[in-house]
């Protein structure tokens, strides 16, 4: 609890990162945990309590890697996050659970 975390994510790369969306969301996709498409991160509909504390890791895009950090954890983050990758009609996900322990 208070510390940043990330969440890991692996797809198999076959496009360009332009063309990539990835959403990490909680028990619906909107409103979201964080989501990057067409190259840039996205915050319109983000969950308020993720606001300003995600950044989605973008150095492993091309690699297949679509790490999610989260910071100064709070115990309400516990529980599953799945994370969604979308290229053009090609599509997989993920469910990743954070376990948060008290000070």
């Amino acid at each position: 609890m208070g510390e940043d975390v990330v969440l890991p994510c692996r797809f198999s790369p076959e496009r360009s990162t332009q063309d990539t969306e990835v959403i990490w969301f909680r028990e619906r996709v909107s409103p979201f945990v964080h989501r990057y498409k067409e190259g840039q991160d996205q915050y319109g509909e983000q969950m308020l309590q993720y606001q300003g504390r995600t950044e989605l890791l973008k150095d492993g895009l091309t690699k297949g890697s679509v790490e999610l950090k989260i910071f100064h954890v709070q115990l309400s983050d516990r529980g599953n996050y799945t994370c969604f990758v979308r290229c053009d009609l090609d599509y997989d996900e993920a469910v990743v659970e954070l376990k948060v322990t008290g000070l």
